[in-house]
């Protein structure tokens, strides 16, 4: 049993230098909240614009938010231009939070920000912007199919 308990202990060592290291050489690892336009190690990642009316992006994103395997929506506020949600991690269950805002801009087009935040860790491993994205591809797929 000891013996157990000792391999158990080298592996977690382990796995904790391998998370340092990375970390050294991917910095954008040890963040853990991700906002669109607004974190400097994910330039890519920027508000959307759309050409439709703000309350036809809001429902589609409503929809996007509510068919997203291990996403809670917990706040789905038309009026305000505010979805809000909690993603539970696969692996580990971790809950992290979304805020999803809609709102009219010039000239009848409609912009969607996006925030993605871990409640716990110091760095995700890319986890939010990757959640990120993928919400802007469905909402974009979304938004583009007729009907």
């Amino acid at each position: 049993m000891r013996k157990v308990l000792r391999r158990i202990g080298w592996v977690v060592a382990g796995l904790i230098v391998v998370r340092v290291v990375i970390g050294l050489f991917v910095p954008a690892l040890n963040i853990n909240d991700v906002t669109t336009g607004a974190t400097p190690e994910y330039p890519d990642i920027q508000p959307q614009r759309f050409a439709q009316p703000a309350a036809q992006v809001f429902d589609a994103a409503s929809a996007v938010a509510r068919a997203t395997d291990g996403w809670e929506v917990t706040r789905d506020d038309r009026a305000a231009g505010v979805i809000e949600a909690v993603a539970t991690t696969t692996l580990m269950r971790f809950k992290d939070d979304v805020t999803i805002t809609i709102a009219a801009a010039e000239g009848g087009t409609t912009t969607v920000n996006m925030r993605s935040h871990s409640r716990v860790g110091k760095g995700d491993l890319g986890a939010n912007a990757k959640r990120i994205r993928q919400f802007q591809v469905d909402l974009a797929k979304k938004l583009s199919t007729p009907g």
